[in-house]
């Protein structure tokens, strides 16, 4: 082979036959037509009077029609309910009164069986050449399946919000009396105190007190009738202090035969005359066992509030009182 000849063999390889840009192969009518006839989002073209001018084969077909050219002339009121049709008719005035197009909007269809039917459309304003705005144009996408998953999502969420909300609440309450638990009141006490806290820091004289109180001679209870009997016992309690307790008032059951209430706005001597009541109520109260009667009686602390009391220095203080009645002969209040 001369040099001549691979000088022209090695151009043949280098320089590919050269290709003439797309845009001068597809015109600006056939790139219309490929996305007229082939967009699975409907399209479509209105004058100012919200006529159709023109379709795409998917909108005609929405309606039922094969050919687009069948939708020319008609509008929104043709095909749709009037409330629907009326809505777009009335964003469509306004795209053409401000020329600001209306994007991702979302629209329900409900159809004369009560199926809905959701759209996301979007709709623009046609301008002519010399910058009237001679009527609109806008694209729609059938997105019902995506609003029933997020409507069965929601639904989803607010089922595991209550059963959260049924957990949390299992979570605080004391299985045997269905009080509060000893957690619970710990997180209550720290937050009523810092509540009444901020109050007095804003010179409001407030307090609240604690009240704590336990089964006087309990394990003589468990002894005598067992186990079985001391938790109707707890659960008898429980009934009596639910039934003479203020609404806005917490009652925990802190383990054991021990119990606890928090008095939300009460002072010391009020606080005292609420826990003689209960007292004399548990006192006056029988329980009933299978094969007898046995009188139930409660020894009782209470202790108010006072500033800059901590969570541990008021449980100390009210146990000491709580102490007391023990020693002092039970079955009563200090």
């Amino acid at each position: 082979m001369s040099v001549e000849e691979n000088s022209n063999s090695n151009n043949e390889h280098n320089n590919p036959i050269e290709e003439k840009p797309v845009k001068n192969i597809i015109s600006d009518s056939m790139i219309l037509d490929i996305i007229m006839s082939n967009s699975q989002d409907t399209i479509y073209f209105k004058d100012r009077n919200a006529k159709f001018i023109a379709n795409s084969k998917a909108h005609a077909n929405q309606f039922g029609y094969e050919n687009p050219r069948d939708l020319i002339g008609k509008s929104d009121f043709d095909f749709f309910p009037e409330e629907f049709a009326r809505k777009a008719y009335l964003d469509e005035m306004k795209i053409m009164q401000t020329g600001i197009p209306i994007l991702g909007k979302e629209e329900k269809l409900v159809s004369s069986d009560g199926t809905c039917i959701w759209f996301l459309a979007s709709k623009y304003p046609i301008i002519s050449d010399n910058g009237e705005i001679i009527g609109t144009w806008g694209t729609s996408r059938d997105i019902t399946s995506l609003k029933l998953t997020q409507e069965n999502l929601a639904k989803t969420n607010d089922k595991l919000e209550e059963t959260n909300l049924e957990l949390q609440k299992l979570s605080d309450l004391d299985g045997l009396s269905e009080l509060y638990n000893q957690r619970k009141f710990h997180k209550v006490l720290e937050e009523t105190i810092e509540t009444y806290q901020k109050k007095r820091n804003l010179g409001i004289e407030c307090t609240f007190c604690v009240m704590l109180f336990d089964i006087d001679d309990f394990k003589l209870i468990n002894d005598q009738y067992g186990h079985p009997t001391g938790d109707k016992a707890i659960h008898f309690l429980a009934d009596i202090i639910r039934n003479n307790k203020r609404e806005i008032d917490n009652c925990f059951r802190c383990g054991g035969d021990e119990f606890a209430v928090i008095l939300f706005d009460t002072q010391l001597i009020d606080g005292l005359h609420m826990a003689e009541r209960l007292r004399k109520e548990i006192d006056e109260s029988i329980f009933k066992t299978e094969n007898s009667k046995v009188n139930i009686t409660i020894s009782v602390g209470v202790e108010e509030y006072k500033e800059n009391d901590t969570m541990y220095k008021l449980l100390t203080k009210v146990d000491k009182k709580l102490y007391k009645s023990k020693i002092n002969g039970k079955n009563q209040v200090h």
